[in-house]
């Protein structure tokens, strides 16, 4: 029988030999039973509680859906997952597929072990949930940090006694010196400004954020709102729960009555008066949000405008003026212009109209995307037929030892050769080109009349006006892969450059321009508009 090997463990307090252990007993157990170990899949250091984020058992499920193996050995059941309901959907989807589930403890899994063990590793999961909380609740009362490390401190090490920690005398220079020039009116990202200019390393290592200093008003993160900074630990003012669609963690907020404050005057970095000031200061500027800071819809281009300077994004800065994020957040970029997006979308329909829809870059993008299609015809129908000769040696090769073992050959002998081989086959086959692929290498005979039908199209929305001339624009954004803006010296026109991908007018539908078209025609076409 051929079986796959899982093995996890859950946390990084674990040691990573820990999956080497199951992997070694397991091999064990199939060499004692005469079974063919033909794959193994693991994943180090994540829990069992979801399955999105476990990129071993994921390839397993895979790996099922091919046939490569007949059963699935693990050390026990909640090795697989330790969720009622996704231990039962793997032993479902997995007996669709007629592989089996087996595990050191119990053998082969059934429909009861799923149901006892899962509710076991289900209640485990709770009961652990409910004694980290308690232990974490223990902490914060006793003045000690249940969570990361916060910028300005240092982790103590004191054997069981986690959660102490120490001020950084480095990093807690710099807070004080943000609360202080806060308090005097400079604004978080002229400080942010001035730390980036000096070289001052961010939080993360990296570049200071405005962000990083306001944080987020309903939240109370951000450094202006941290009371440990003051020497006040605020603990439980949100809890986690996990999404079930997604295994992600959403974060709520706890209301007040249900946080946690504890004096920890030896944490504190910055004067009762100054941090009081820096509160007042900040709900100075709080209130109503103004109109033109409300969520905005998204315009036609968002997501595609680059700055010419530093190669950060543009963003809206005020109404329909976008300008450099890096600028704006970080003060890391000199580029202070900004443009009207109105303005930039009116040059974009010119370009496209003129330039990248024009009949001669039509045809010359056919022609092109033609020859593509061909050469890639001609190099796929090579490397099948390379392929495949190499893949029936193999097997034959495989045949033959099935053969000896079936005559009374010792498995055991025999396996090791089995396994590489079995190696080799798999690698053989992933170097075929789909099924699929031969059909997608040709170009269709119809390509080119459905481009011309396309562009007429948009010709004829570009010639109806400006609300129709946006709607062609968004019909066509999967054709502009980045559009970068630059200023020009003496305070003339931004220049714009459009990067634009034409082999995307020759999907059936939107959105069809993914495996079909990469890698085959797919020329960019570039223009610089002033």
């Amino acid at each position: 029988m051929r079986v796959a090997i899982y093995s996890r463990f859950s946390s990084d307090l674990q040691d990573i030999r820990s999956i080497s252990d199951q992997v070694a007993v397991a091999r064990e157990h199939a060499a004692r039973q005469g079974w063919v170990i033909v794959d193994e899949f693991c994943d180090a250091a994540i829990s069992g509680a979801a399955l999105h984020n476990r990129p071993g058992l994921l390839d397993l499920m895979m790996a099922a859906k091919e046939h490569r193996f007949d059963a699935v050995l693990t050390e026990s059941i909640d090795r697989l997952s330790r969720d009622l309901e996704d231990i039962a959907g793997l032993h479902k989807r997995l007996s669709y597929l007629g592989v089996k589930i087996i595990t050191l403890a119990d053998g082969e899994v059934g429909k009861l072990h799923v149901g006892l063990k899962g509710m076991i590793a289900s209640l485990y999961l709770d009961d652990l949930a409910q004694k980290t909380r308690r232990g974490q609740i223990g902490r914060a009362n006793a003045g000690r940090i249940p969570g990361g490390l916060c910028y300005g401190y240092d982790v103590v090490s004191n054997g069981d006694d986690r959660g102490q920690r120490r001020v950084n005398p480095t990093e807690s220079d710099i807070i004080l010196r943000i609360f202080r020039e806060y308090v005097s009116g400079d604004s978080p990202l002229k400080i942010v400004g001035r730390l980036n200019a000096e070289g001052v390393p961010g939080p993360r290592g990296g570049k200071w954020n405005a962000s990083t200093i306001n944080g987020s008003r309903k939240r109370l993160n951000g450094i202006i709102s941290n009371q440990l900074y003051a020497g006040k630990l605020v603990y439980n003012r949100q809890r986690f729960v996990k999404d079930p669609a997604t295994g992600r963690r959403q974060a709520r907020p706890n209301p007040p009555d249900q946080w946690i404050t504890t004096e920890v005057p030896e944490l504190a970095i910055v004067p009762p008066e100054i941090f009081a000031a820096a509160q007042a200061k900040r709900d100075e500027h709080g209130g109503p949000v103004r109109v033109d800071q409300r969520r905005r819809p998204k315009h036609l281009l968002s997501g595609l405008v680059e700055c010419g300077c530093c190669g950060g994004k543009m963003i809206v800065v005020h109404l329909d003026r976008v300008g450099c994020s890096s600028r704006i957040n970080k003060a890391t970029c000199a580029n202070r212009r900004t443009i009207r997006m109105g303005e930039l979308e009116t040059r974009i329909l010119t370009v496209l109209q003129t330039h990248l829809l024009a009949p001669d870059v039509v045809a010359a993008a056919i022609e092109a995307y033609r020859n593509e299609r061909d050469r890639l015809a001609k190099a796929n129908a090579r490397q099948r037929r390379d392929a495949e000769r190499d893949l029936e040696a193999i097997e034959r090769k495989i045949s033959a030892i099935v053969t000896a073992i079936e005559a009374g050959g010792d498995p055991r002998a025999l396996s090791q050769r089995l396994n590489t081989l079995e190696a080799e086959r798999r690698a053989i086959a992933e170097r075929i080109p789909g099924k699929d692929g031969a059909d997608v290498v040709t170009l269709h005979p119809h390509a080119a009349e459905r481009y011309r039908m396309k562009v007429a199209d948009i010709h004829a929305a570009l010639t109806k006006g400006d609300d129709a001339a946006r709607e062609a624009v968004s019909l066509v954004r999967e054709l502009i892969s980045r559009i970068i803006v630059t200023p020009d010296e003496g305070g003339a026109p931004m220049r714009i450059e459009l990067i634009g991908n034409i082999a995307a007018l020759l999907a059936d539908k939107p959105g069809e321009t993914g495996t079909a078209m990469s890698g085959a025609g797919s020329r960019n076409h570039t223009n610089a508009l002033r």
